[in-house]
């Protein structure tokens, strides 16, 4: 790794682009050989950093929702619930 690489690569985790920082060198790599522009490198950077925010951010909620792993709204019982009263719980659209 080149001295601008590490430069780079510390001033993006100082940003917290932690995903950003691991992946640019590969995806510079990735860009050059496929003559991808500079906006295309760029786009497909922060489009990593944003997939894995939304990966981590889920699995944070997730862990701190205490639920078990296996409880989704695929498998929630809706028959467990009384229903609502007409008119209540939902806002009719006239």
């Amino acid at each position: 790794m080149t001295n601008r690489h590490a430069n780079l690569s510390a001033l993006l985790r100082s940003l917290n682009l932690g995903t950003m920082a691991a992946t640019f060198d590969n995806l510079a790599l990735k860009a050059a050989r496929e003559d991808l522009s500079h906006a295309d490198f760029l786009e497909e950077l922060a489009r990593l950093e944003a997939e894995e925010r939304t990966r981590r951010r889920a699995e944070r909620r997730r862990k701190e929702s205490r639920l078990p792993a296996e409880k989704t709204f695929r498998t929630l019982e809706r028959s467990a619930f009384p229903r609502a009263e007409s008119g209540h719980s939902r806002t009719r659209m006239a």
